[in-house]
């Protein structure tokens, strides 16, 4: 009599009620236990035969951006000023850039913040461009004037910095600031500024006018006005100059661009009737008031 290997098979839906009710031995030592165990290796290894490549293929991607990563190194820079005032030498110098840079550890925003934390700086862009190019953009601060406090003057306690269109204070680097060393010099009154440092900067008030004062004097040469050497601030209206060949210009906060140009034919006139002047005063419209130094006995 044949052996029935599924005796306890009563349904398919009863399957695993009935294989709850074997023995362990029985359990392990059934044929439906062993084509499910080899269905299951089967399931495996098809699984692991699909995986595996992908898990290989990624690993090795990975491994080769991070080799190719540590191989990219900046060989080109391009720099661009707007003032052309910092060279590009002394802009990586800033930056610590010396040789080589890899691009892994670029982080173009700490750069640019590092450039900008330079007081002499307005501002900064930078960005790489792959495979081995840096850009670099730089906006430097003008300076228009140097600024002191007046009251140096009688403390001895003086400090002369820069002071940019914007009323922005800066110090003076020579590497840097060769073509200004001729700006004249501001002496500032208490009342124009909180706190006399780097960083800060002039009431708005205070400074607008001197700006437009060295803004309209830049568009005359030399020889149609001198170059200002001081400006005073004796009180808010009032704006004292002393020129280069020692003459002294009263003028008002008020039409800056006029009282300069009545000033270029004071002394164009004063030059061409062999005089010099010593005091001017370009504040009225007509009629402005010249005092010329005595003429010298031959």
């Amino acid at each position: 009599m044949k052996r029935n290997r599924n005796k306890y098979r009563k349904a398919p839906s009863n399957v695993q009620t009935v294989e709850k009710s074997l023995t362990l031995r029985e359990r392990l030592f059934s044929a439906l236990t062993y084509v499910r165990a080899k269905m299951q290796v089967y399931r495996a290894l098809r699984l692991a035969l699909i995986i595996l490549p992908v898990v290989l293929l990624l690993f090795w991607g990975i491994r080769y951006a991070i080799t190719q990563a540590y191989r990219m190194g900046i060989d080109n820079v391009t720099y661009e000023s707007t003032h052309k005032i910092i060279t590009r030498e002394q802009a990586l110098d800033i930056l610590g850039i010396r040789g080589s840079v890899n691009l892994a550890g670029l982080n173009p925003g700490d750069w640019e913040r590092a450039l900008e934390e330079n007081p002499c700086v307005a501002a900064a862009h930078i960005h790489a461009e792959l495979p081995d190019t840096l850009h670099i953009e730089l906006e430097e601060r003008i300076p228009v004037v140097y600024v002191e406090m007046e009251s140096g003057t009688d403390t001895g306690t003086r400090q002369k910095l820069y002071m940019d269109q914007n009323g922005r204070l800066f110090p003076v680097v020579p590497e840097y600031h060769t073509r200004f060393t001729n700006v004249p010099v501001w002496y500032l009154q208490t009342g124009d500024i909180r706190e006399f440092r780097v960083g800060a900067v002039v009431e708005e008030k205070s400074y607008r006018p001197i700006v437009e004062l060295v803004a309209a004097a830049n568009h005359y040469s030399l020889q149609e006005i001198p170059s200002i050497r001081e400006i005073f601030r004796p009180k808010e209206w009032k704006i004292i100059l002393t020129l280069d060949n020692g003459a002294e210009v009263l003028m008002q906060v008020y039409d800056i661009k006029g009282q300069m140009e009545r000033l270029a034919m004071i002394i164009e006139h004063a030059e061409a009737v062999g005089k010099r002047p010593v005091s001017i005063d370009v504040i009225p419209r007509i009629n402005p008031t010249v005092i010329y130094a005595a003429q010298e006995k031959k």
